[in-house]
């Protein structure tokens, strides 16, 4: 075995390790299952300390790639890991929750995370508005299961590719009007598509999109 492949090796053991090690140290503290409900839905802590609080929306969104590509595995490709988590409001101000690794199917050599379908956060009663995810890849735009109308639960999904690019689905599940995609360029969001079949969730491109 060569130098590089040793050192590469070692550097995908590492980040094995570490991932694992998040996830000992967070299940049942920062995220967890609710075995007492149908399905054993995912909640997660909050908030999340990493991620400043804001009257803005988007001052969070723009927190969360930073914070989250320095997460275990989070840019490690096929080695990688995929988490998932929620932005809520609380009295005027919106948070991040903790990230969850929790999967679909543990053993599949595919990447995924579930969404939460709660968020606990001691001081009271909170309101969910979006959920977010990462991809451990570069180059990795919102895929169509992921912009999927059966799987959206929330007012708005933010996704985050190893490379940081940021794209946002605003599916309007229940509204008479298409799904719209927006991507973060320089602290602004550009639509690049709309989703006509939310059922497929196709992605029709804005051409005029710069």
């Amino acid at each position: 075995m060569t130098n590089r492949s040793m050192a590469l090796l070692a550097l995908l053991l590492a980040s094995g390790c570490a991932a694992e090690s998040y996830y000992e140290k967070g299940i049942g503290k920062w995220f967890g299952r609710d075995p007492s409900r149908i399905g054993s839905p995912v909640w997660v802590q909050g908030p999340w300390p990493e991620i400043e609080p804001s009257e803005d929306r988007d001052q969070v969104i723009d927190q969360l790639c930073p914070a989250l590509m320095h997460m275990p595995a989070a840019t490690a490709g096929t080695h990688g890991q995929e988490y998932c988590g929620v932005i809520y409001s609380f009295q005027g101000r919106y948070y991040a929750s903790w990230p969850a690794p929790l999967r679909l199917d543990p053993t599949s050599a595919g990447k995924d995370c579930i969404v939460p379908n709660d968020v606990r956060d001691n001081r009271g009663r909170v309101s969910v508005v979006g959920d977010y995810h990462t991809h451990p890849w570069r180059r990795s735009p919102m895929s169509e299961k992921d912009r999927w109308k059966a799987r959206q639960r929330y007012s708005f999904r933010v996704q985050m590719d190893a490379a940081c690019t940021v794209q946002m689905l605003i599916p309007h599940v229940h509204e008479d009007r298409p799904g719209e995609i927006y991507e973060r360029r320089e602290r602004r969001w550009v639509l690049i598509g709309h989703i006509y079949d939310k059922d497929s969730g196709t992605i029709s491109p804005i051409k005029e999109a710069p």
